[in-house]
């Protein structure tokens, strides 16, 4: 038995949680926010069999897509103490991270 915690977009969260829930895997559904864009995530937890644990990985790699986004940067002239502008820099996003943990044991109540 594997513990998967998913980060994923909020853009994917609805696609993947209906494909997860329809292929029978059991989820725990967090809201987050990234610290360095400050935009909303979807934290998924699972318990997840080991023999099933491929099928579970393959329906996040396939349905978490990468995106781009402009986000502003350090304003120019903010050392110097005048009023500095900044300019968007294109970033890319997304995709899906995901950590698989040892389960030594699993109960339910």
């Amino acid at each position: 038995m594997k513990f998967v915690i998913s980060v994923i977009q909020e853009e994917d969260t609805k696609n993947v949680v209906d494909i997860l829930l329809n292929e029978g895997f059991k989820i725990t559904k967090l809201r987050s926010m990234g610290g360095f864009l400050e935009i909303h995530n979807t934290i998924l937890l699972s318990a997840v069999e080991t023999k099933c644990l491929d099928t579970y990985l393959d329906i996040i790699k396939n349905n978490c897509k990468s995106r781009q986004r402009f986000v502003e940067n350090v304003p120019l002239n903010m050392l110097e103490g005048s009023p500095g502008y900044s300019l968007p820099v294109k970033v890319t996003v997304g995709g899906a991270q995901v950590f698989i943990i040892n389960m030594e044991d699993y109960k339910k109540y």
